[in-house]
């Protein structure tokens, strides 16, 4: 009888310590998850007012670090009044990716003093916003 009730009392308590422990396993995925490719741009883009004694124009340098599909990519510069001065853009394939890619504000635009923004889009994704400042004394 003894023995009947400690198998018992010992089964119990395994039945309890088993109800503590998760009975459910979640599935693991036969292959590895992995992100869908994207557009990235590496951090060291740049926005640069180019000339030294007076400027002379903006310059718009950055480096992808993924290009998932051959695509064109757009440049938009927005002066100090907000409205946009001028667009450009670029084709771009997978193989661009870790080059410098460069837009120059084109030539015929006034480069009036103060805070220029560019805006770097592909399609309707926005990849990029900078901004830069043209000094008063640096304007024409």
């Amino acid at each position: 009888m003894r023995r009947s009730r400690a198998a018992l009392a010992a089964l119990l308590t395994t039945l309890s310590l088993a109800s503590c422990t998760p009975l459910y396993v979640p599935p693991v995925p036969s292959g590895t998850l992995t992100a869908p490719a994207s557009w990235r741009v590496a951090g060291d883009a740049e926005f640069q007012v180019l000339g030294a004694a007076s400027a002379t124009g903006l310059r718009v340098r950055l480096r992808f670090a993924e290009v998932p599909a051959p695509a064109w990519v757009a440049v938009q510069w927005f002066g100090p009044a907000g409205g946009e001065r001028a667009s450009a853009s670029t084709w771009v394939t997978p193989d661009d990716v870790g080059r410098w890619i460069a837009w120059d504000l084109p030539s015929e635009v006034v480069l009036a003093p103060g805070s220029w923004r560019a805006v770097v889009s592909v399609g309707e994704r926005l990849l990029r916003q900078l901004d830069a400042v043209v000094p008063a004394a640096h304007a024409p």
